[in-house]
């Protein structure tokens, strides 16, 4: 549905006539007509106005139902493919991808802060950690085990420069 359908259903929705809605969306009841009649588009920011007033959110005023609002960042359409694929898997097999992605997130995330010399023996022992902890802290949010993690690696940091010293002392 077009965007122009979109608004005027909304307005409709909500008992608003078109000088309300220009109240709310912060422009000219003129500006209104021209936004349902499809002959003017709105600035974001007018957008913005409408969705936030209304209990809307921008995506329902522009998207589509068809749209895919995802695909426009996944620039790779191999793994866009394999999304698409991935979420007509059943819930259990769709559960083992998530893991195996969230595992290599944190392993990603780990080897951008830690030196690449890491010892592999240390590093392993990091991810058996890492695993440990996802498999018995399932009542722990995503958010809580980065940052449990983010505080291990610290740790860790902060040890191995006070066993260094600093340059220049």
């Amino acid at each position: 549905m077009p965007f122009a359908e979109k608004l005027s259903k909304l307005r409709k929705e909500k008992g608003l006539t078109q000088q309300e809605m220009a109240q709310i969306a912060g422009v000219g009841i003129v500006q209104i007509r021209r936004y349902e009649k499809g002959t003017a588009s709105p600035t974001l920011e007018v957008i913005k106005n409408i969705a936030n007033n209304l209990g809307a959110s921008t995506d329902e005023l522009i998207l589509d139902k068809t749209d895919e609002p995802v695909s426009y960042k996944i620039l790779d359409r191999t793994l866009l493919e394999q999304f698409k694929l991935v979420s007509k898997l059943n819930p259990h097999d769709k559960d083992a991808i998530k893991t195996i992605l969230e595992s290599m997130i944190i392993k990603s995330r780990l080897e951008e802060i830690m030196p690449s010399e890491t010892d592999i023996a240390w590093s392993g022992e990091m991810h058996e950690v890492v695993s440990e902890l996802r498999t018995g802290a399932e009542e722990y949010s995503e958010e809580e085990i980065n940052n449990i993690v983010d505080e291990a690696v610290n740790a860790v940091r902060g040890e191995n420069n006070r066993g260094r010293g600093k340059v220049g002392r």
